[in-house]
């Protein structure tokens, strides 16, 4: 779509009311960038870049006052006094997430999770697995053993 005089007449009431270009490109029909050199091109007034806003720097000697503020904790030493002679001292306990002192049974369900009467084995558990010894034998299958016996089965 071209640039006629009714958009370039647009375009300077809307640069002038201090419309992004994103939104003046959207009410026009043209896309930002074609907003930004038309603007460029006419000669309207360039605006400040949204990105380098050039913030005013403090004064670095009116920054460091001389005169130390009174805090709030420092007046109330007397019931800090207080509380160190309860002897009441908090000591946060260390918490292993990852390991868990309540031991659980087997985990081998029974059953399909959606039927009723679903549930896991819960016999004692082998070793650090999360099986008990019968199920461990199922769900831990050494393949070299495996394929060992079927061959000799073949044979014999």
């Amino acid at each position: 779509m071209p640039w006629d005089d009714d958009n370039v007449a647009h375009l300077r009431e809307l640069w002038d009311q201090g419309l992004p270009t994103a939104q003046i490109g959207k009410l026009l029909g043209f896309t930002k960038n074609a907003v930004v050199g038309k603007a460029h091109r006419i000669g309207l007034e360039r605006r400040p870049s949204p990105i380098r806003r050039t913030a005013v720097k403090p004064d670095r000697k009116k920054a460091r006052s001389p005169i130390m503020p009174k805090l709030d904790f420092e007046s109330k030493s007397n019931i800090q006094k207080e509380i160190v002679n309860n002897n009441k001292v908090f000591v946060p306990m260390n918490k292993n997430l990852f390991v868990s002192k309540i031991q659980r049974g087997c985990e081998w369900p029974m059953g399909h999770p959606g039927e009723n009467g679903f549930h896991f084995c819960n016999k004692e558990r082998f070793d650090e697995k999360p099986y008990c010894l019968k199920h461990c034998a199922v769900a831990y299958v050494i393949p070299e053993k495996e394929e060992s016996t079927k061959i000799s089965n073949k044979v014999a």
